[in-house]
């Protein structure tokens, strides 16, 4: 009797969790998404330059993307862009909010508003995520992850007045859009 109540009340379990799933879980077919994959190299100016203490300051920041894959825009296979922003950070962390413009091979352009999270990584390597959307453009509505590894050539540079005042390495952006 036992042993039918457990089966019993398994059964039970496994048929609300597959229903749960079901009513749960959004049908999404690779049909309905489009997705666009791009490697590349990005670059950051600080003024002043960055040093342990948190300061504001002035980032200029490039990025050139290519190759890029596509699902849905195979035309497009590079793209970059230059901005501005200005936020408090240091050698060890910050945050700030940008708004870029992106330009692809194609002339067609992408707005986004993301905001980047720093981090200092014990290689020396300011790894900075940006997450967003697409405001304008482009895969307007798209969801966009943006990372960028700038390798700090100077780290001894975080202890002097002066900073940090530049960083580059591989960058990466990967926007995806329901369609």
């Amino acid at each position: 009797m036992r042993k039918n109540r457990s089966r019993f009340v398994s059964a039970v379990i496994t048929l609300v969790m597959a229903a749960a799933t079901a009513v749960v879980a959004p049908t999404v077919s690779t049909a309905d998404t489009e997705l666009l994959s791009c490697t590349g190299t990005g670059t950051n100016t600080y003024q002043p330059g960055v040093t342990l203490q948190p300061r504001t300051v002035a980032v200029s920041s490039s990025a050139h993307y290519e190759p890029c894959v596509s699902t849905g825009s195979p035309a497009i296979t590079s793209g970059g862009y230059q901005a501005n922003a200005t936020s408090v950070v240091s050698c060890l962390a910050g945050s700030f909010a940008i708004t870029v413009t992106i330009t692809w091979n194609t002339g067609e352009t992408t707005t986004v508003t993301a905001i980047g999270i720093i981090a200092q990584r014990p290689a020396n390597e300011v790894v900075v995520v940006y997450q967003g959307t697409v405001t304008a453009g482009r895969f307007t509505g798209a969801t966009v992850v943006m990372t960028a590894a700038l390798l700090n050539t100077t780290p001894a540079q975080c202890l002097t007045p002066q900073g940090v005042t530049a960083t580059n390495g591989p960058a990466t952006i990967v926007i995806t859009q329901l369609t």
